[in-house]
């Protein structure tokens, strides 16, 4: 009985599909990693993963978080205004990001402890953010229309254009490669996903400039209540790198960048599939004024699972695993892989279900939360004078009690939620 409910899920139904999809496209760079991380140095890999660090901070202020109200309209004419609004004003953003990186870029790179070397990865960052910024309101135009295939189908797309590009610069010696590669995916992707929206009903007809001062206006709570907390939650997850490139060396950011690589596999493979399911399923259940609690617990049960088996295969094998997949130079990322997991293991539970907050329209305590979580991140600025490896201790024990405050935030407003529903199913 209970399986057969499973199986009518569709909620499980929709998550299978873009977790199966996602999870052939994450194969392709994770299978290269074997062979990238011998082709490139690991203070190679930590100037790109402080380029991918800037690409995650800024993405979020691009388009000044509109693009998470696509899903919300009724008519697709004011989602397709939304989409036009959240284009214009990513590109906005990046033209004035290019002149600012123009300008400053010397002092920049000397800020973030780049070497000339890698210094010339900040003119890569405007296209980076503008083109995956563009993606992501393309994403959420198939989210609102359900196209869950055409998601999987991109992202594969986009992974197999980035990880062929990567190899494929390494034996040219390309010096930029890492960076190159990853605009050359985004480019796949964009346009592999522009067709599907196409085929989604997305049109140029549906542009008007005065339905698009419309929804500037109606959604306007999203860049005022979202986006600088989301800056400041981006900035939480992605400072570290930044933070131990800028204390420590690129090599020990590279060692870092592997170690987090590794231990966000589930998060790449199910969480964001999970997430992107549940804002559209969540969404329609709430604006009815219908429960779902009772659809979460078995992709609850699932999500704890995984992490348990992330974490004893860490703990035991760890060191000796990175060695032999990625080779003896990487040994010491399996190391304090084993400190890591144990904040992985809790983030992977939490992005799984953080779209909670968006389909409940509890976005200001997300907030809240969000500045928290940044101030405690910024604390790592005192333990600086640290050694590497508590440094990382420090920063995983910050993660698991932030990671337990929003936990118990997200239970609150759940139960809550639930409770006001069987009152009025009596009524």
């Amino acid at each position: 009985m209970i399986w057969q409910k499973i199986r009518n899920s569709e909620l499980l139904k929709n998550t299978s599909i873009l977790v199966s999809g996602t999870a052939l496209a994450q194969l392709i760079p994770i299978l290269l990693q074997p062979i990238l991380r011998r082709y490139y140095s690991p203070e190679t890999f930590g100037a790109y993963a402080v380029y991918l660090s800037l690409l995650g901070i800024l993405t979020v202020i691009s388009s000044f978080k509109y693009e998470l109200s696509i899903i919300l309209p009724k008519k697709d004419k004011e989602a397709a205004n939304i989409f036009f609004l959240a284009f214009i004003l990513n590109f906005l953003f990046n033209i004035l990001l290019v002149l600012i990186i123009i300008l400053l870029k010397s002092d920049i790179a000397k800020f973030l402890n780049l070497s000339q070397e890698f210094a010339n990865y900040l003119y890569f960052v405007p296209l980076g953010t503008f083109l995956f910024n563009f993606y992501q309101s393309i994403n959420y135009w198939l989210i609102r229309r359900k196209g869950f295939f055409a998601i999987s189908k991109n992202k594969f797309i986009r992974r197999g254009f980035e990880g062929s590009a990567q190899v494929g610069f390494k034996f040219t010696n390309v010096s930029q490669g890492l960076v190159i590669g990853d605009i050359i995916g985004h480019i796949a992707n964009i346009s592999s996903g522009i067709y599907q929206s196409v085929k989604e009903g997305l049109t140029l007809d549906y542009f008007s400039f005065v339905k698009l001062k419309y929804v500037f206006a109606k959604y306007i709570e999203y860049p005022k209540f979202n986006v600088i907390p989301s800056v400041l939650s981006a900035s939480s997850y992605l400072l570290p790198a930044i933070f131990i490139n800028k204390f420590f060396s690129s090599e020990y950011t590279g060692y870092f960048d592997l170690s987090k690589l590794v231990l966000s596999i589930p998060l790449a493979l199910i969480a964001t599939s999970i997430s992107n399911v549940l804002l559209e399923r969540v969404s329609t259940k709430y604006k009815d004024n219908q429960r779902f609690l009772k659809e979460l617990y078995p992709i609850i049960g699932i999500i704890i699972f995984i992490a348990i088996i992330e974490i004893a295969i860490i703990t035991f094998y760890g060191e000796n695993l990175f060695k032999l997949v990625f080779g003896k130079l990487w040994g010491f990322s399996g190391e304090i892989s084993k400190i890591l997991v144990w904040s992985y293991a809790f983030n992977f539970f939490i992005a799984s279900f953080s779209s909670l907050f968006i389909s409940m329209k509890k976005i200001k305590i997300l907030s809240v939360w969000q500045l928290f979580y940044f101030a405690a991140i910024l604390s790592l600025f005192l333990f600086k004078n640290y050694s590497f490896t508590d440094f990382i201790r420090v920063f995983v024990l910050i993660e698991i009690v932030c990671y337990i405050i929003i936990t118990v935030l997200m239970v609150i407003i759940v139960v809550k939620y639930e409770s006001k529903i069987r009152q009025i199913a009596k009524a």
